[in-house]
């Protein structure tokens, strides 16, 4: 029986950010993929403003998982990945991949280090335009060789008062469950010490990929990181 991956997108993407490689890759390795859009992201390049809170994207999770005979695998990237943090503390699932991910203490320093290198990204921030700051600033995602145009035109707007909620630390933390914590060296937005910290914080096994960007699953080369992540289920399951 085909085991299943569930990935949950991060800020401003939508369930498009998993179609073009990775669940191609994923498939073929024999996976069953589901990618879903979180609560207000179904629209892409949408600039609609949304209002949902953690919670919202906690539970669209779980009713996707509640709807599967089998625990899944699940795969939270970047601001799915504190989503995926929030979820495991009650929820169903096999194995957990964080990829990218804001790690356990919240984005507080991550937002600041973004304001202190591009004060201009203030105004946005005053304006409650997370989407703004992305796509003025393309590189804190997106790797030099990607098409981030286009990929910055499928970004919809975020919610500001998730954003604010994540500021906050996690409180409940959850161990026991098989972690790959994955992130690149040069992500522009969660640095290697953070991803340090949050395979401490969860005794996770802890992939640094040389020269990853932020959004993993759009590099073209991003096979790399799906053998990766594949190598990982198939050791942590003996």
């Amino acid at each position: 029986m085909k085991e299943t991956i569930v990935f949950v997108h991060g800020m401003c993407h939508g369930a498009w950010c998993w179609d073009e490689y990775f669940i191609p890759f994923f498939e073929q390795l024999g996976y069953h993929c589901i990618a879903f859009d979180l609560p207000g992201h179904a629209e892409p390049g949408s600039t609609k403003v949304i209002h949902f809170s953690m919670d919202d994207y906690v539970n669209a999770l779980a009713d996707i998982v509640d709807k599967l005979e089998d625990d899944p695998i699940i795969v939270g990237h970047s601001m799915g990945g504190m989503i995926l943090q929030k979820y495991i503390a009650k929820g169903r699932c096999k194995k957990v991949i964080l990829m990218s991910s804001v790690p356990p203490s919240g984005v507080l320093l991550l937002s600041l280090r973004v304001l202190i290198n591009h004060p201009g990204a203030l105004k946005y921030l005053f304006q409650a335009n997370l989407l703004g700051v992305f796509k003025k600033y393309l590189y804190l995602m997106f790797a030099s060789n990607v098409k981030s145009e286009h990929y910055a035109n499928m970004m919809c707007s975020e919610s500001f008062w998730a954003y604010l909620q994540l500021l906050v630390p996690i409180c409940r933390t959850k161990k026991g469950i098989p972690m790959l914590v994955m992130g690149g060296s040069e992500d522009q937005l969660i640095s290697v010490g953070e991803f340090e910290q949050t395979a401490h914080k969860y005794g996770a096994e802890l992939a640094i990929m040389e020269g990853g960007s932020h959004d993993l699953m759009l590099e073209i080369d991003c096979q790399k990181y799906v053998n990766a992540i594949h190598s990982w289920v198939l050791s942590s399951s003996k």
